[in-house]
C-alpha cells in the first residue's frame, strides 16, 4: 500500500487464452495492439484487463487490512466460476467494453457478497451488485462530459457503437476464475499517465469445503 490509503477494488482475471483469443479478435478489427497509440481510442492493455467484482474507493491502510481478511470469507465459500468473454457493448459513448457469459448468476452473488463483506468492515459501498459484468476494452479520447452538457466525443476513424457491433457476435473460450484479487489503483502510475494496478491480496476461492 502507499501513503495513508489506497484506491482499491476486488478482480477477477480471464486465463491467459482467452486475453490471447481476445487480443486475435481486436486485431481483426483493425486494432494492431491494444496500444497502438491511436489518438482517437485508447485500448486497454493487456496487463490491466480485469473484471471488477466491487469497488471500494479510498480505502485507509487500517481499513484494508480488514476489508482483505472479509473477503477471504466471502472468498472461501465461493465455488470458482466458469466464465468467458462474450459480445460487445459501449457506456456513455465513451466505453467499449466486451461482456461475460457462462456463470453470470453466481458472478452477481459474489459481487453483491463481496460488497456486502466490505459494508460489515464499515466501508459505505451500494450493496446492490453489479448487474453487468464486463471487460473494459477501450475508451474514447477526447472531451469528457461536464456537468449535464456533452461535448462532441466522435472519433476519426471506427467509432466505438461501430466496434461494439462488429464484436457483438465474439464468444472467447471458457476459463476458470479461482482467485478472488484485491486491487490498487495507482493513478498516474501506467502508460502515458493512466493508472496502473497492483494486486495487493489473494483470496483463492472454494478452499474451505
Amino acid at each position: 500500500m502507499r501513503g495513508r490509503s489506497a484506491r482499491l477494488f476486488a478482480a477477477l482475471y480471464p486465463s491467459d487464452e482467452a486475453l490471447d483469443h481476445l487480443g486475435l479478435a481486436l486485431s481483426a478489427l483493425g486494432a494492431v495492439a491494444l496500444d497502438d497509440g491511436r489518438p482517437s481510442l485508447r485500448w486497454t492493455p493487456r496487463d490491466l484487463m480485469h473484471l471488477t467484482v466491487a469497488f471500494f474507493g479510498e480505502v485507509a491502510d487500517g481499513a484494508a487490512d480488514d476489508l482483505g481478511r472479509a473477503l477471504d470469507e466471502v472468498a472461501d465459500t465461493t465455488e470458482p466460476l466458469t466464465l468467458h468473454l462474450r459480445g460487445a457493448g459501449t457506456f456513455e459513448d465513451r466505453i467499449l467494453f466486451a461482456g461475460v457469459g457462462g456463470d453470470a448468476e453466481a458472478l452477481r452473488r459474489l459481487s453483491a457478497a463481496t460488497a456486502e463483506a466490505a459494508s460489515d468492515v464499515g466501508l459505505r459501498l451500494d450493496r446492490r451488485p453489479r448487474q453487468r459484468a464486463h471487460l473494459t476494452v477501450a475508451r474514447a479520447s477526447g472531451p469528457r462530459t461536464s456537468g449535464r452538457r456533452k461535448t462532441d466525443l466522435r472519433p476519426t476513424g471506427p467509432g466505438l457503437a461501430e466496434l461494439a457491433h462488429a464484436l457483438a457476435v465474439y464468444e472467447g473460450p471458457r476459463f476458470t476464475a479461482d482467485a478472488l484479487c484485491l486491487v490498487e489503483s495507482i493513478p498516474g502510475a501506467g502508460r502515458s499517465g493512466g493508472p496502473s494496478y497492483e494486486v495487493v491480496r489473494t483470496s483463492p476461492l472454494g478452499v474451505r469445503r
